[in-house]
């Protein structure tokens, strides 16, 4: 049995539902799931009667909560007594993500965090990066990921630079490219272009390429959040999605190809936080966390790198 197996029979009681406290504790469903079937196989009891309304405890249920409360009660004490604080005094952490973060691998990489720190509680939201740097600017936000230009980070925030990947378009497999790896960026402006709404870092950013390349600014569709939408658009060919090489390689598992574009343009990732904020405890955590996914597990960048920037 795990302490942490013991908040979530708690979470899940004071929901009464699965998918709520794992909302509240910032874990999927499944996850949540599979801990209690196993702290259940374990006591070779149910815990907790589902049906399509609602989740009750069962009399054992019952009994594991009223024991479970003394366990971390106990817990609490003993973390007290060495300065670490109280489960109740819980630490949040708002977290802004870039809108492809689930494709990108990097939504695994944050429910790992929480889902190992009980402690700490998440708010996670998909924003453009302007709206990102508004937000960590006046304190309502502790962190940033993004997709970015190191140059257009304000002077007012320090970010780590994780990875530098090349851009890539994705097209469906049955538009007629001839290319086979890579697509000269001339032939963009022929392509529907799928891409972050008007006025947005990202939209200015893929306006700036179109333009000092000379070519058409073609675009079909525009809206930062509308992540599914574009996908279906791209699989029926619709319109084209310009990414970095991680997302790119995921969506192209399904009905699209991603082609590199030549000559070259890279896109860098980024975790922003505030200058003249100091990190504690869990910020800390989360900070090293995320550098530690991109030194070790994160897949598909041409460059991945560690530096600080203020």
């Amino acid at each position: 049995m795990e302490i942490r197996q013991i908040y979530y029979v708690l979470e899940i009681a004071k929901q009464k539902s699965f998918s709520g406290a794992a909302k509240t504790l910032f874990i999927t469903q499944p996850a949540i799931s599979q801990q209690i079937s196993a702290l259940e196989n374990e006591l070779q009891t149910k815990l907790f009667l589902r049906d399509t309304h609602k989740v009750t405890l069962t009399k054992d249920g019952e009994r594991f909560c009223e024991y479970g409360k003394k366990v971390l009660e106990a817990v609490d004490n003993l973390t007290e007594a060495f300065g670490q604080g109280r489960s109740d005094q819980k630490t949040f952490l708002n977290v802004g993500v870039f809108p492809f973060y689930r494709v990108s691998g990097l939504a695994q990489a944050i429910t790992n965090f929480f889902s190992t720190n009980t402690n700490v509680l998440g708010s996670l939201k998909v924003m453009e990066n302007y709206k990102a740097f508004d937000l960590l600017s006046e304190g309502k936000i502790d962190f940033a990921i993004i997709k970015a230009i190191p140059d257009d980070v304000p002077s007012g925030l320090i970010y780590d630079i994780l990875a530098e990947e090349n851009l890539c378009a994705v097209i469906n497999r049955e538009n007629d490219c001839e290319e086979e790896e890579f697509i000269q960026i001339k032939k963009l402006g022929d392509l529907p272009l799928l891409t972050g709404e008007k006025g947005s870092s990202l939209y200015d950013y893929m306006k700036n390429i179109y333009e000092k390349n000379h070519i058409r600014f073609n675009v079909a569709f525009f809206n930062t959040k509308a992540i599914d939408l574009m996908l279906e658009m791209i699989a029926s060919g619709t319109g084209i999605l310009l990414a970095t090489e991680s997302v790119a390689r995921e969506i192209a598992k399904g009905p699209a190809k991603a082609y590199r574009i030549e000559p070259k343009e890279k896109l860098w990732t980024m975790l922003v936080y505030k200058k003249d904020r100091r990190l504690k405890g869990a910020e800390i955590a989360f900070r090293n966390h995320i550098l530690q996914y991109y030194q070790n597990d994160f897949q598909g960048a041409e460059e991945m790198i560690v530096e600080t920037v203020e």
